[in-house]
């Protein structure tokens, strides 16, 4: 069964921030591990969620884990993106009809509470601190 990453942005009106999500999935994509990987937005930027998850369905993708590029879970992932993706409410897999092709969806948890997060705010401090 092949896999693939479809993973999840905001969307903003300003383009750094799509960039930003944009970037993550393509380095995802070079670590070729988890199948191709194509990044997606709610709102604002393209594409969007039924889109991206086109686009992998299109590669030949049959289990697609649903990752959000956000810090902390709130409503848009605990309601707007389960919503859009047809996840009920608790659950964190569903299958989907894409084009007549029957897809499993896995949804993920976001960033969250990491270790790597605290490094990279302290890597932020030193850069700054270096400057004076």
């Amino acid at each position: 069964m092949s896999t693939g990453v479809l993973v999840i942005g905001h969307g903003s009106k300003l383009q750094y921030n799509r960039d930003i999500v944009a970037s993550a999935a393509a380095k995802m994509n070079e670590m070729k591990e988890f199948g191709p990987v194509v990044a997606a937005f709610m709102q604002l930027n393209e594409p969007d969620i039924q889109t991206g998850i086109r686009e992998l369905v299109n590669k030949g993708v049959e289990t697609i884990y649903v990752q959000p590029c956000f810090l902390a879970s709130g409503i848009h992932l605990t309601e707007d993106i389960p919503e859009e993706i047809g996840l009920e409410k608790g659950k964190t897999e569903t299958t989907m009809d894409v084009d007549g092709k029957k897809v499993i969806l896995r949804y993920c948890q976001p960033i969250g509470d990491d270790d790597r997060i605290a490094a990279i705010l302290a890597d932020r401090v030193r850069e700054r601190s270096r400057k004076g």
